[in-house]
């Protein structure tokens, strides 16, 4: 699992893999690893002192194919662990994740109890998402411009496809840009849409884009067919807002 957290103290953004989650719904806790600070941070799910409750946690992918899960009669090894931390919870108790956190009873201890735990304190392996090698992720506004560079700003490009997608918790569109001319054809898949408008060129134009902009706030994505400073959600051409971008060449 691939999400962006929110960092209340620091009021900041992150991205990180979940490592481990506890519990369930109101109660659920995840282990992730907080670049900031260099911690396994145990990170709540829902911030419960707004109303309505607002995600510390916001998916961009939902995989778990790896997670290992476990059942209730093996969470009963867990009951001492999380007494001996103030871990109650009046429902369901779970736990899942990968092996090395969910057989790590120090480091489970360590966290419950201190809610932060220094990477180099054990020996778990830090993750990234699964497709790092087919795909080319823009993370920082630097791999956004080295992007545009690339691809020349848009510039007489042709948006050819695009395919939304909603899931369980996870939402991406996949759009086809044609930049033949300049560059080729790229494939940029949003994850975690938070917004997406296509406006059609009139039937008196062509198709063709002759600028854009690609920025990167707050560990989002923010595209529009036009030059911008900053992220205007009011402006009326396409736009397309997201916790994250990846691309590739066709």
């Amino acid at each position: 699992m691939f999400v962006r957290v929110f960092d209340k103290e620091k009021n900041a953004f992150y991205k990180s893999m979940v490592y481990a989650i506890i519990g369930t719904g109101w109660f659920e806790q995840h282990i992730v690893l907080n670049p900031h600070t260099n911690t396994f941070d145990l990170v709540e799910y829902l911030d419960k002192n707004t109303e309505p409750a607002k995600p510390f946690i916001e998916i961009i992918q939902n995989d778990a194919t790896d997670f290992v899960v476990c059942t209730i009669s093996q969470m009963q090894q867990y009951d001492q662990l999380f007494e001996a931390n103030n871990y109650q919870k009046p429902y369901e108790k779970q736990l899942k994740g990968y092996t090395d956190i969910v057989d790590n009873y120090a480091f489970l201890a360590d966290i419950l109890k201190n809610k932060s735990v220094c990477v180099d304190a054990y020996n778990i392996p830090v993750r990234h998402p699964d497709d790092v090698s087919e795909w080319n992720y823009i993370l920082t506004q630097a791999d956004a411009d080295d992007f545009m560079q690339k691809f020349v700003g848009f510039h007489d490009s042709t948006l050819d496809k695009i395919i939304y997608s909603e899931n369980f918790k996870t939402t991406s569109a996949n759009a086809i840009f044609d930049n033949s001319g300049w560059f080729g054809i790229a494939e940029l898949c949003f994850e975690g849409v938070q917004m997406l408008k296509i406006i059609p060129a009139p039937e008196n134009y062509s198709n063709e884009i002759l600028d854009a902009s690609l920025i990167v706030e707050n560990e989002s994505i923010f595209w529009a067919d036009t030059i911008m400073e900053k992220p205007d959600l009011t402006y009326e051409g396409s736009i397309i807002k997201a916790l994250s971008l990846k691309w590739r060449k066709l």
